[in-house]
């Protein structure tokens, strides 16, 4: 069940029928029996094996605060839930590659692959377990005892699908007292839905259809076309992203409840370092709380390099975190040695752009950042990596580029499409842009209202409404 789905509203209008009527302890039941629902749509022994882990996350946390021995029991947590991760994401890849060894070797040996469904949100929820496990083990974090709160903290379901990673810190506290309907909140909450949708659905799918015709028959085109995709790429990536985002936290805001905020205007980044700050903040954070300060720490007598190690190993596993193939490893390789590279010249690079012209430097910073940030998801987008070879080859040839229209992108989808990149800019470089649902809620009722049904008409009419999954669930 997909959060732009039609079965998905049914589903939200139905459960917040209830929700409202409840006091905050038969909210919370009713937010788990929800969850649960929504998990069971999808795929029941996935939400199983979620149960599972849930068990499993709950005791080792009490465990782990109450233990002499708080790291033997952190590696065993981990251990459990990177298994898990390892059986239903990575298993099939990491033995297929094995098997193509061997049989370059002139071996015969065939180790079977698995046929199981990856649960629902199951890297999310094993980055939290650990990152929850973690935080008990530095005392940062005491343990849940109530499970209702914990299991609902787990399987809240609007970040059921692509998160945002939030911290137990944060968001666990709230499930203990949920506030009642707060009519504002509510209108807010639907405001953020409605932009959600709109960049999904008239964004996102619009320029879907070009760059799944080009990605997806990449042999059949040549030259320049490859940037006009990679530029709609990265446009549709952050509409969907970031639409699934503005979706999720307007749901969970129209409960009461307030989520991580995983974009900050990632196109105003001057560099590649200051771009994953603003991308994915809460994945960002993630590794850099549990994965990068851990190993600079430990590499701390290596000085400079040490910190360059450590972002590259950092990137290296985000890279197949996104997904168990090459293309993705290779492109957490690239950021890593990007940011790397920014490490290591940085001081130079200062010295360099204070002979600029302040506005000047910015601007240059920014869009060197932009193109690599193209250049980085057309890699990423990508099929294999023959064709990764394939495009950015076919990129430096202009003998013969290939015409928008061999694509078959009509008119008004180049229209629509181009349109909507506007639109996203505008918003991305408005400064007061967190306020603007306010700016909204504060005019006359008429006004109000009229720009609700415009927004409404606008995705019922330009929008794809064939309820499309979204690119990070694949994640």
């Amino acid at each position: 069940m997909v959060l732009n789905s039609f079965y998905f509203l049914i589903f939200f209008i139905l459960f917040c029928s209830i929700y409202f009527l409840l006091n905050s302890k038969g909210k919370l039941f009713l937010l788990i029996t929800g969850s649960l629902f929504f998990y069971a749509f999808t795929s029941i022994p996935g939400l199983l094996i979620l149960l599972g882990l849930i068990l499993v996350n709950y005791f080792s946390g009490l465990y782990i605060a109450n233990s002499p021995n708080k790291n033997l029991l952190l590696v065993v947590s981990c251990g459990i839930n990177l298994s898990a991760l390892f059986i239903f994401k990575y298993y099939n890849f990491f033995f297929s590659e094995i098997n193509s060894v061997f049989a370059l070797a002139g071996m015969e040996v065939n180790i079977p692959m698995l046929h199981w469904v990856m649960p629902l949100g199951i890297s999310y929820s094993v980055l939290q377990a650990i990152g929850y496990n973690t935080d008990i083990q530095r005392e940062m974090q005491e343990p849940e005892k109530n499970f209702l709160v914990f299991a609902n903290y787990f399987l809240f379901f609007p970040k059921a699908l692509q998160g945002p990673v939030d911290r137990p810190r944060l968001l666990m506290p709230q499930f203990h007292n949920i506030p009642s309907f707060n009519y504002s909140r509510v209108i807010g909450g639907l405001l953020l839905i409605t932009w959600g949708l709109f960049k999904k659905l008239v964004i996102a799918d619009r320029l879907g259809i070009f760059v799944n015709e080009i990605y997806g028959n990449s042999h059949d085109y040549s030259g320049s076309i490859f940037l006009l995709a990679g530029l709609f790429y990265t446009f549709q990536l952050y509409a969907d992203f970031s639409g699934y985002m503005d979706i999720a936290i307007g749901t969970a805001e129209i409960l009461g409840f307030t989520m991580f905020r995983n974009f900050n205007k990632p196109f105003a980044a001057t560099s590649v370092t200051d771009f994953w700050k603003r991308w994915h903040i809460s994945l960002s954070t993630w590794l850099y709380e549990y994965i990068f300060n851990p190993i600079s720490l430990l590499k701390r007598d290596w000085g400079l390099w040490g910190m360059g190690y450590a972002i590259f190993i950092t990137f290296l596993i985000s890279g197949l975190w996104h997904g168990a193939s090459w293309i993705f490893i290779f492109w957490g390789m690239i950021n890593g040695i990007a940011l790397g590279y920014e490490l290591v010249t940085s001081k130079w690079r200062k010295k360099l752009f204070k002979k600029l012209n302040k506005n000047a430097a910015r601007n240059i910073s920014i869009a060197i950042t932009f193109i690599f940030t193209i250049l980085s998801f057309t890699f990423a987008r990508s099929n294999s990596l023959e064709d990764a070879y394939y495009i950015f080859t076919s990129i430096l040839n202009f003998n013969s580029p290939s015409s928008i229209s061999d694509s078959g992108f009509v008119s008004l989808n180049l229209g629509l499409g181009i349109a909507g990149v506007v639109l996203l800019l505008l918003m991305h470089w408005w400064q007061n842009m967190p306020d603007w649902r306010k700016v909204i809620q504060e005019q006359a009722l008429l006004v109000r209202w009229s720009v609700y049904c415009i927004a409404i008409l606008i995705i019922i009419n330009f929008g794809i409404l064939s309820g499309s999954g979204f690119i990070y669930a694949q994640f």
